[in-house]
């Protein structure tokens, strides 16, 4: 996939980014299919700690444990146990982002309706 003209959209997402250092941000990047959000968060975000998650239609746990597997990997965080729900994995993340700077991108959040709809209120 080729990336053409996204400089507006990559310095809008580096201010969010900046701003974000002294408090957090919550950023929702809506759009049709196939028009290259995902590339565009990955590439703005390119060079700095960032978990990406893909929620795709699996059991919870399994879910848990591929991002899990994400944060081990991608911010050198070793996790003693098991994670097996939304609202612990989001715990973690909310009490390790006291400490450690990371962006996080949630690919088909909407797909957590579909697997356990309580998330948005553990959020």
């Amino acid at each position: 996939m080729r990336f053409y003209d996204r400089e507006k959209e990559i310095e809008r997402l580096r201010e969010i980014e900046t701003i974000s250092q002294e408090n957090a941000q919550f950023t929702v990047v809506t759009g049709r299919r196939r028009i290259g959000k995902t590339q565009l968060l990955l590439r703005a975000t390119k060079g700095q700690p960032t978990l990406y998650f893909f929620v795709s239609r699996k059991a919870e746990l399994f879910l848990c444990q591929d991002f899990q597997q994400e944060i081990t990997a991608k911010l050198n965080i070793p996790i003693w146990g098991a994670i097996t729900s939304f609202g612990k994995l989001f715990q973690f993340l909310m009490q390790l982002s006291a400490e450690k700077r990371f962006n996080l991108i949630i690919d088909e959040f909407q797909e957590f309706l579909n697997i356990n709809p309580s998330i948005y209120s553990e959020i």
